[in-house]
């Protein structure tokens, strides 16, 4: 506690006055003698010094002029009563693909949004909302308000995409919430560790969902047209047999349809083919269930016509190596390997442009190509080089999916790789890392291999060098898996794109460009100053992006064994032990100033009548008019 006005304290001068009244009373004590005035006093013959003496009397009215004194310096303390009765509730929605699952005809996000609504409806009206989703990061939707429509409106526009949940996005998400006095969390699960327990007591949990039938495609293998049959693999996620009809279509002509009987938690691998031609492949499963993201899947055949390629280097052992991985990439490449002294042949070539060069330590532009990878690069070309290393690390790859798909996804290898020389390059703006690591005497990361696009194409940077067989060693498979999953990339045919949902899609386009997504929806997609502009396609389906002169599709996959498996599981959040998880009133709440003032001038008043109850019945027992 303490004093708001501490030059209050001055009044306490009075209590100093009544003590000198009392000491001056009690020096000069009197006697009643006989006289004609019949009683009167006199002062007392001063026989002996004694002991002051205070009654009751000194301590009431002292206690009365303390109170006054101290109300009048402004007393406080520090209450713990809530500091305003406006409440704030955080509405948090799990926004990831598995609300999406259709239960009784209604969406799970839907059965959330009415309940929602439910709560902001039964509230008080000064009471504040805020509305936030989350699914691969946060989103705050709508910020503290009390605007009953406004808030309705911000629940009504939610709407699920075709992602998986980042268990990050909900602490994040939660993290946001802080400032809640209640933080109501609408989801089918909860990913383990992901509510943080400094506001866990506060989170009142609803739980979304019930059902578990779904029927995902996992992966699509078109394989190699005229040669190699494909494979689609089927997952059921059911408790019991599911019956269904997988299609395959190939450039729109059906080339597969077969009717299933899957048992129940199992999958199955449906093979097909060999197709007859190549070109984009789609896998459909026609019976409808409670999650149709993953009903559908694209991937492309490449086609059997024989297409030229290229490959450049020094290196008579670099060229072979390059070549037998072209050949894995695609069996209808025909290659041509030449030593970059006999580049004059190339460069006076009339015939077809080559479908993808590969140049070993050379960056020669002039080849006709539509796309190029350069490895080791020399300094000086299209890409800078800063260094040359004698020695480098890999420790982060971006991962192509199994199923020829197109997405990548960066994940951290188990054991870092040792490789041989390597450049230390800075890719452009318009070219996605695709794979980091070490180098010695280097602090922080450096970029191992790249890929984009730039004016004249498609293309890719590896920055080390492919010397001594290092694509063919056993030991090394995670970089002979980096460059495969980078010349598919760059193989693909130009004006199509299929990626995975959720990632960064570089799209070439001048100025603006228009993009119609898998609902329908239309949007404008705005370049960088590269003249790329980057799409993240949320939905599944085919996103067609527009702009002056150039069309581009693009297809979204989307899978996840963790997402599309809707069985709903218990789940809780651990309450804090301590007072940590007190929310801003609550923190508020605890440092609230609390005047004593009406206390301090009731005590003073209880005094008052108090003295005054004692003299008069002094005054009654006869003690004389001189004690009132």
């Amino acid at each position: 506690m303490g004093l708001l006005n501490p030059f209050n304290l001055v009044w306490l001068l009075s209590v100093g006055a009544l003590i000198a009244i009392y000491m001056r009373s009690r020096s000069r004590p009197t006697l009643e003698v006989s006289s004609l005035m019949l009683f009167d006093e006199r002062t007392a013959p001063m026989v002996e010094r004694g002991r002051l003496r205070i009654d009751l009397l000194f301590w009431l009215e002292a206690a009365a002029l303390g109170a006054l004194t101290l109300a009048l310096a402004g007393l406080y303390m520090r209450g713990g009563g809530p500091a305003s009765r406006v409440k704030r509730h955080a509405l948090v929605f799990d926004l990831a693909a598995s609300m999406g699952a259709r239960e009784n005809g209604s969406s799970r996000l839907a059965d959330a949004r009415r309940e929602a609504m439910r709560i902001v409806a039964s509230a008080s009206p000064a009471d504040q909302f805020c509305v936030i989703g989350y699914a691969l990061e946060p989103q705050q939707l709508k910020p503290w308000s009390a605007d009953r429509d406004g808030i309705s409106a911000a629940i009504a526009s939610l709407r699920p995409a075709a992602v998986a949940l980042r268990p990050a996005a909900l602490t994040a998400a939660l993290m946001q919430a802080r400032d809640a006095d209640q933080v109501e969390l609408f989801a089918d699960r909860i990913p383990a560790g992901a509510a943080p327990d400094a506001i866990a007591g506060r989170i009142k949990f609803h739980q979304i969902g019930a059902s578990d039938d779904n029927v995902a495609i996992v992966s699509l293998d078109p394989g190699t047209p005229g040669s190699r049959r494909g494979r689609c693999l089927i997952r059921n996620f059911s408790s019991r047999p599911k019956v269904c009809e997988l299609v395959i279509s190939a450039d729109g002509r059906e080339a597969m349809r077969s009717p299933l009987v899957i048992p129940p938690r199992t999958q199955s691998v449906e093979i097909f083919g060999p197709l007859m031609a190549g070109g984009l492949i789609e896998a459909r499963i026609l019976q409808s269930d409670a999650l149709e993201a993953d009903n559908r899947r694209y991937a492309w055949a490449q086609s059997n016509r024989p297409v030229r390629a290229l490959v450049v280097s020094a290196d008579a052992a670099v060229r072979d190596d390059l070549a037998r991985v072209l050949l894995a990439v695609n069996e209808n490449f025909v290659i041509t390997a030449i030593d970059p002294a006999h580049m004059q042949s190339v460069l006076t070539d009339s015939g077809e442009p080559f479908a993808l060069v590969a140049m070993h330590e050379l960056d020669d532009p002039r080849i006709r190509t539509a796309a190029r990878v350069l490895i080791f690069p020399r300094p000086g070309g299209e890409v800078v080089v800063t260094a040359t290393l004698g020695a480098s690390e890999l420790q982060t790859v971006a991962v192509g999916t199994q199923d020829t798909a197109g997405g990548v996804t960066p994940a951290p290898l188990a054991h870092p790789l040792l490789l041989g020389m390597t450049r230390v390059i800075a890719p452009p703006e318009s070219m996605e890392v695709l794979a980091q690591g070490a180098g010695p005497g280097r602090t922080g990361s450096i970029a191992l291999a790249a890929a984009g696009r730039n004016a004249s194409g498609r293309l890719g940077v590896i920055a080390f060098d492919v010397r001594d067989h290092l694509l063919l060693d056993p030991d090394r498979l995670d970089a002979l898996v980096l460059v495969v999953e980078m010349l598919k990339s760059l193989a693909a045919p130009d004006g199509l794109q299929i990626v995975s949902t959720g990632s960064f899609v570089p799209i070439p386009v001048s100025g603006r460009a228009q993009v119609t997504a898998p609902d329908g929806s239309r949007f404008d997609l705005a370049a960088e100053r590269s003249g790329i502009a980057r799409l993240r396609p949320m939905l599944a389906g085919r996103y067609t992006i527009e702009s002056p002169g150039h069309v581009e599709s693009v297809y979204a996959n989307y899978y996840d064994a963790e997402e599309s498996d809707l069985a709903v599981k218990p789940a809780s959040f651990r309450r804090a032990e301590s007072g940590d998880n007190l929310g801003l009133a609550d923190r508020m709440s605890t440092s609230r100033v609390q005047p004593l003032t009406g206390a301090l001038l009731m005590v003073g008043l209880a005094a008052f009548l108090a003295e005054s109850a004692l003299l008069a019945r002094r005054a009654w027992m006869g003690r004389g008019y001189r004690h009132v």
